[in-house]
C-alpha cells in the first residue's frame, strides 16, 4: 500500500467539502461563524498558521446534516477518504468530546473550538 503524503487543505477546498455535505444555511452560517471565531484566536494567540484554525472551524460539524447520530464519527471518515492531516481529523473530533466522543480536546487549538462551538451557536 503506498503512503501519500498529507496535504493541508486550503480554505476554499475545506468550503466546497462543507458545501458537498451541507445544504441547510443555517448550518453554512455556524460554519462561517466557527470558522470566523477560530480565525480571530488564532491572531489573537500568535499562532504561525491561523488559515489552519480557521479550516478546522469550517468543517468541524461536516458530518452533522447528513449523519447527525453519527456526528464527529463520520467527519473522520470523510476527511481520512480525503488525506487530510490526522491533526486536523482529530482536532474536529475533539469537539464533540464527552458530547459523541471520547477523544479530549488536547492542543490549544482544540480547546478553542470545543469553547466557542456552542457559544457562536447563541449569536
Amino acid at each position: 500500500m503506498q503512503n501519500m503524503e498529507k496535504i493541508a487543505p486550503a480554505r476554499s477546498q475545506a468550503f466546497e467539502l462543507l458545501k458537498e455535505y451541507n445544504t441547510n444555511p443555517a448550518l453554512i452560517r455556524h460554519a462561517l461563524a466557527v470558522e470566523s471565531v477560530m480565525l480571530h484566536f488564532a491572531r489573537v494567540l500568535g499562532e504561525k498558521d491561523p488559515e489552519k484554525w480557521g479550516v478546522i472551524g469550517l468543517v468541524h460539524d461536516l458530518d452533522y446534516e447528513r449523519y447527525p447520530e453519527s456526528h464527529c464519527v463520520k467527519v473522520r471518515e470523510i476527511l481520512l477518504e480525503r488525506n487530510w492531516p490526522e491533526e486536523y481529523i482529530h482536532a474536529v473530533d475533539s469537539h464533540g468530546w464527552k458530547l459523541c466522543t471520547d477523544v479530549e480536546p488536547m492542543e490549544k487549538m482544540e480547546k478553542v473550538l470545543y469553547t466557542i462551538d456552542e457559544l457562536t451557536g447563541l449569536i
